[in-house]
């Protein structure tokens, strides 16, 4: 009675459970736990709880002579003190779950309580001296008293049973591979993953063969067939889905090899050192011209290991741990226990900052982990304050970030005499605004603000979003040409060096079409101007991915090498993964097919290659497996022509847009999950003979999908959209010369667009 209360209701299903609530629980039947200790659960109603309603400041610590205090790493959260004894007394980790706040004072009661997964304890200090100085919150009550009592009255009576049947298979299905299911009853049929969460809904006709498309997360599956709200037919273990296999399937070689091609080079790239600060192994993903780790390297190519890799955190937790007390972080490391550290930090850099943010997002949406996500808050805020307030990185004149004169967003100052390389700030220093600096920088604070809102912290969410908001109109007032974004802005005087600096296109405008600070027409305009560039120098140069074009004369290097003129398929990956978003889709397919050429005609990915084709290979242990470049083109593909860009984490949230109508491919399945965790997103699109599009579509935890879809030329004008068999509505856009269908969809199921 103490732990769980008086019953409330009768046994009834919630969710694809059956379920009864008590004063201060829910017990839940898990038929595929029988025979287990774990056939009734509890339900996770002190999460629920905390969920929607941010708990209050600190309260009163519930102090207890000589009790200790655990912390619990999995929820980074700690007990003690009286509620600690009342957990371990009564249940500890089965009965009440981890720890998931601090102890804080309820706004509505003034006490002090603290939520753990399954409960809250509320802290009574008039009943010190009895067993009631510690009670738990009536969550089941007030749950209960909530719910529609349609759920449970009509529970009583008994429903006839259903015969439902599923089309026999002797291996496990893969993810979408139809199955045809049969019931003698009409009603609603919900498919349970092998976690029990209903992913999928149905329509069931009595008698009439019904085609299922199988999600959700692998293992056994079971169904619940619902008719008036009551379950008439339950089915566990009544299939197995096999774990998916990332992949795309066109039969075209180009769109169905790129994926294990890219990650070929990328699996050449891993290194491991050790943290000189704990010697604890430290795995991260080099660049081809040094074996060091450089965060920027890192993170660049985490669009692609993203996809294979498990250890997504590794490398960030080392930059984080050295993190500098101003906030600003090294660019490299390496180090062998034993041996010398090899570290620093290129002092003409401006990037470090905003690129640790991207890092620790992606790493945060394929792992899912919200309590590493929470550990990295700080330094993310540190990080980003240090770029927006040190007068060595802002430009208080222009409310813009400044650095050295490099170019573009490269490591080294253009030296004052002849061809100096220059990395420390001084005297001699020739202060610059590089726009990337800036556009990253902006793509960052809004990534941190949606953080600090998905922790309740909507004041300084609304602090970063006003940075971003001044930020973006002081960029595009200082540095939008028309056209593009101009190379430097000069705070210092400097010698034009041989070139009409305000004609020279640098490769972060192509990587401003990623971070969401051009609308419409200045993407338009961007991309027009990489495909004049590229028809103004055909003669010249084999593609339009330039490092910067046209190069400097002197102070950087030959002209058309390197950074200064070289072609760059990471140029080239950011180009084409923003044609594809901004209605050049034709564009992007042909910037992925000519990468796959270079590919084949230089045996490899390069950083960097000559206008007429040639590999930069500084040296004869230059690596051909550039990860940083091939990523973006990987990214290309999958979030591009694919078009499954995850808006969230684990792919709850999806914006789905294949874009296979820009090729001659009729069909293709696409599987794209995360090493990191297993969640996965999965779809198969098909246009059919008759010209209508069909699509099916799921993912181990996807709730919705925003579906952009681009349609054939001939069907540019649909009639009816039919979601699980199901007229939906939807409305239709045009961006360039193509049409789009759009709409919201549930988190698996299937469409006809006619």
């Amino acid at each position: 009675m103490p732990i769980f209360g008086y019953p409330l209701t009768p046994q009834f299903y919630e969710n694809g459970y059956m379920v009864q609530y008590f004063e201060r629980n829910r017990f839940e039947l898990h038929p595929e736990k029988a025979g287990t200790p774990y056939e009734v659960l509890l339900g996770l109603l002190g999460r629920e709880k905390m969920d929607k309603e941010k708990p209050g400041g600190p309260g009163a610590e519930p102090k207890a002579d000589g009790s200790p205090r655990i912390f619990f790493k999995e929820t980074n959260q700690a007990v003690s003190g009286v509620f600690l004894e009342f957990w371990q007394k009564y249940g500890g980790l089965a009965q009440f779950g981890f720890p998931i706040s601090k102890a804080g004072t309820d706004e509505g009661t003034n006490r002090t309580v603290q939520y753990f997964e399954r409960a809250r304890f509320e802290l009574h200090p008039e009943n010190q001296g009895t067993p009631y100085l510690v009670l738990l919150s009536l969550l089941g009550r007030e749950r209960a008293s909530n719910l529609d009592p349609a759920l449970f009255e009509r529970w009583d009576s008994a429903p006839v049973p259903a015969n439902l049947q599923i089309s026999s298979t002797s291996q496990p299905v893969r993810p979408l591979e139809p199955l045809t299911v049969t019931s003698d009853t009409a009603g609603e049929l919900k498919l349970l993953d092998g976690q029990n969460r209903v992913y999928a809904t149905y329509a069931v006709t009595a008698n009439a063969p019904l085609t299922i498309y199988p999600a959700g997360r692998p293992g056994k599956q079971g169904a619940l067939l619902y008719r008036d709200g009551l379950v008439v037919a339950s089915r566990s273990n009544w299939f197995e889905l096999a774990a998916p296999q990332n992949g795309i399937i066109t039969g075209d070689p180009v769109w169905d090899g790129l994926y294990p091609r890219v990650k070929g080079f990328l699996e050449q790239d891993t290194v491991t050192y050790y943290s000189p600060i704990d010697n604890r192994p430290v795995l991260g993903y080099r660049s081809p011209d040094t074996p060091f780790i450089w965060l920027r390297d890192h993170v660049y190519q985490s669009k692609g290991f993203k996809y294979f890799e498990k250890d997504m955190k590794g490398a960030l937790d080392y930059f984080r741990a050295t993190q500098r007390p101003d906030g600003s972080f090294d660019d490299y490391f390496q180090y062998y226990p034993g041996g010398d550290v090899y570290k620093d930090q290129i002092e003409v850099e401006a990037d470090r900052e905003f690129l640790f943010v991207e890092g620790v997002w992606t790493a945060w949406q394929a792992s899912g982990d919200d309590a590493w996500l929470r550990l990295n808050l700080s330094a993310m805020e540190r990080g980003l304050e240090h770029t927006y307030s040190d007068p060595k990185r802002w430009s208080s004149e222009y409310g813009l970030v400044k650095r050295a004169f490099t170019i573009d967003t490269w490591d080294f100052e253009q030296g004052s005499e002849g061809n100096n390389i220059r990395r420390k700030f001084d005297d001699r220093t020739r202060w610059s605004i590089m726009h990337g600096d800036s556009t990253g920088l902006y793509h960052a604070s809004r990534l941190l603000a949606r953080v600090e809102r998905y922790f309740g912290r909507e004041q300084e969410a609304q602090v970063w979003d006003r940075r971003a908001d001044l930020l973006l109109a002081n960029l595009n007032r200082f540095a939008w040409n028309g056209q593009f974004y101009t190379h430097q802005l000069h705070l210092t005087k400097v010698d034009p060096t041989g070139v009409d600096e305000k004609s020279q296109l640098s490769l972060s405008n192509a990587y401003a079409l990623l971070r969401e600070t051009l609308d419409p027409a200045q993407a338009a305009a961007l991309i027009k101007t990489y495909q004049q560039r590229r028809a103004d120098n055909a003669s010249k140069a084999f593609a339009e991915w330039y490092s910067i074009e046209p190069p400097f004369q002197q102070g950087f290097g030959p002209p058309g090498e390197y950074v200064n003129g070289g072609i760059m398929p990471l140029v080239g990956g950011a180009l084409a993964r923003g044609a594809f978003g901004y209605g050049f889709e034709n564009y992007g397919v042909d910037i992925l097919r000519r990468y796959w050429q270079l590919l084949d005609q230089a045996g490899g990915s390069y950083l960097w290659y000559h206008p007429d084709g040639k590999p930069g290979i500084g040296t004869s242990a230059t690596l051909p497996t550039d990860g940083w470049g091939s990523a973006e083109m990987l990214a290309g593909l999958t979030e591009g022509l694919a078009g499954i860009v995850d808006q969230f984490k684990l792919y709850r949230e999806v914006h789905l847009a294949p874009a296979w109508s820009s090729t001659d491919r009729k069909a293709a399945s696409v599987t794209l999950g995360y090493g990191a965790s297993g969640a996965y997103f999965s779809y198969n699109w098909q246009h059919a003979p008759d010209n209508t599009i069909k699509l099916t579509w799921g993912g181990a935890q996807t709730q919705v999908v925003q579906l952009h879809l681009l349609l054939p030329e001939g069907l540019t004008a649909p009639v009816q959209l039919l979601v699980n068999n199901r007229p939906v509505e939807f409305t239709l856009s045009r961006v360039q010369n193509n049409v789009y269908l759009d709409t919201r969809l549930p988190g698996s199921g299937s469409l006809v667009i006619s």
